[in-house]
């Protein structure tokens, strides 16, 4: 039983334990996204996982996007990434 103790007591002080797998808000908020209703409003944000990049979509080009303005996008979906890489590298 105490084994066990400083087995959960180590895996909880490794920081870098819980990096490898992504947060399910982040892989829903940082995806393309998809669909086939035409956004009614105008100058929100999405994230495109692939090129890495936050992308402008339009009101009735596509759905909407998560974000209201590309700020939003770079602060939660790239630099999130970086940080959760560097962090990766650093372990």
């Amino acid at each position: 039983m105490k084994g066990l103790n400083v087995l959960v007591v180590l895996a909880l002080c490794n920081l870098s334990f819980g990096m490898h797998a992504q947060s399910p808000v982040y892989s829903i908020l940082c995806k393309r996204t998809g669909g086939s209703i035409s956004c009614y409003q105008d100058n929100t944000w999405g994230f495109d996982e692939r090129s890495r990049k936050c992308y402008h979509i339009r009101r009735g080009q596509g759905p909407c996007g998560f974000f209201d303005g590309v700020r939003g996008c770079k602060d939660f979906c790239i630099k999130k990434s970086m940080t959760s890489i560097l962090k990766n590298v650093v372990t």
